[in-house]
């Protein structure tokens, strides 16, 4: 069973104390039970009492201050709220699926990378697997590279980035197997800054990005089920728009003439899981918004997507759809005639 996290799923009881974690007591990066008679009639049922807390002193039971600061991990909303409005931690033992996995997503690292390869066209010396040591007095040339990917991957180290493009590329990731010579660009945080995948770990090194051959990239918003959407940058070809969606692309059009999303033509043969309504049309599997433009010629082409389109459909598709299965509701029907009996 799905519901958007703007309709209401009377079938669910609310969640109790039972379903909380006892031993729990410090709430920062914790997932918490609201107390049900807090929430509005439209949203007092258990997948809006889910609260995922960021911060406040009201996370700390010792601290004087009572505040909680987080978000709703139905649909996203931040806001803040008093500790005493919390039934509990919730225990992670009980979560209903879609909980547990949207909670895993929550707290998975994230970088934000840029994914650059040699452009063999453009290597006449053939250095493109060479050791940093090996090249012209160890410099990189920027004007041999290539982009070939862009965007927010569950990592923590350059390490994981190597071995998630090597096992399990992202939606988009259009290029060769990462090895030695590759260049990974961390865009935020400690780490920022530019990295020569070497024989032996990666270097730190100058790097001039607008040597780079990248104009052929598109900046699109990709929405994977059961993730927040985020900006991507993938190169402006059939391949990378297939390797997002996982098969063969087809458009869906928005009353808004100015974009149009791309997903697997055969989302409904493949079992892909629900994500998100565009329109009247439930999506299956991960897609992706790019804008919609005229050229020169008169043929309408894909082009990158302006900041306030970003802001917009970020906001529109902020979380995916809720899934909830036949079992978990029976499951939880049976605890509430469980606790009744008692």
């Amino acid at each position: 069973m799905l519901m958007d996290s703007r309709h209401v799923l009377k079938d669910l009881p609310p969640l109790t104390k039972a379903d909380c974690n006892p031993a729990q007591e410090n709430y920062e990066n914790r997932l918490l039970i609201l107390r049900p008679e807090l929430l509005s009639p439209m949203y007092s049922y258990a997948p809006f009492q889910y609260f995922y807390a960021v911060g406040g002193f009201g996370c700390d039971p010792k601290a004087r201050g009572r505040k909680v600061i987080g978000m709703f991990l139905a649909d996203g909303e931040r806001t803040e709220m008093r500790r005493s409005d919390f039934l509990g931690a919730a225990d992670p033992k009980k979560l209903p699926k879609w909980a547990a996995d949207r909670l895993a997503e929550i707290q998975a690292p994230k970088m934000q990378i840029r994914i650059f390869q040699v452009d063999h066209d453009k290597d006449p010396q053939r250095l493109a697997y060479e050791p940093l040591k090996d090249l012209p007095n160890g410099i990189v040339n920027a004007s041999m590279y290539r982009q070939v990917y862009g965007g927010t991957v569950n990592c923590s180290s350059l390490e994981e980035v190597f071995r998630l493009c090597n096992e399990d590329p992202p939606p988009g990731y259009c290029g060769e197997s990462m090895s030695v010579g590759n260049v990974i660009e961390v865009q935020y945080g400690r780490q920022k800054g530019f990295y020569f995948c070497d024989r032996a770990g990666f270097q730190k090194i100058e790097f001039d990005i607008t040597h780079t051959d990248h104009d052929q990239m598109l900046k699109v918003l990709i929405c994977e089920p059961n993730k927040a959407p985020y900006p991507a940058e993938i190169r402006d070809c059939l391949e990378a728009k297939q390797s997002v969606v996982g098969g063969l692309i087809e458009p869906v059009y928005f009353s808004d003439e100015r974009v149009l999303a791309f997903c697997d033509e055969e989302f409904l043969y493949k079992g892909y899981a629900p994500n998100r309504m565009l329109g009247e049309t439930l999506i299956q599997g991960t897609f992706f918004i790019v804008g919609d433009a005229c050229n020169e010629y008169g043929e309408m082409v894909e082009v990158s997507l302006t900041d306030e389109q970003f802001n917009k459909y970020t906001a529109q598709f902020s979380y995916p759809l809720v899934d909830i299965s036949d079992n978990e509701i029976c499951h939880q029907e049976s605890q509430e005639i469980d606790m009744i009996q008692a």
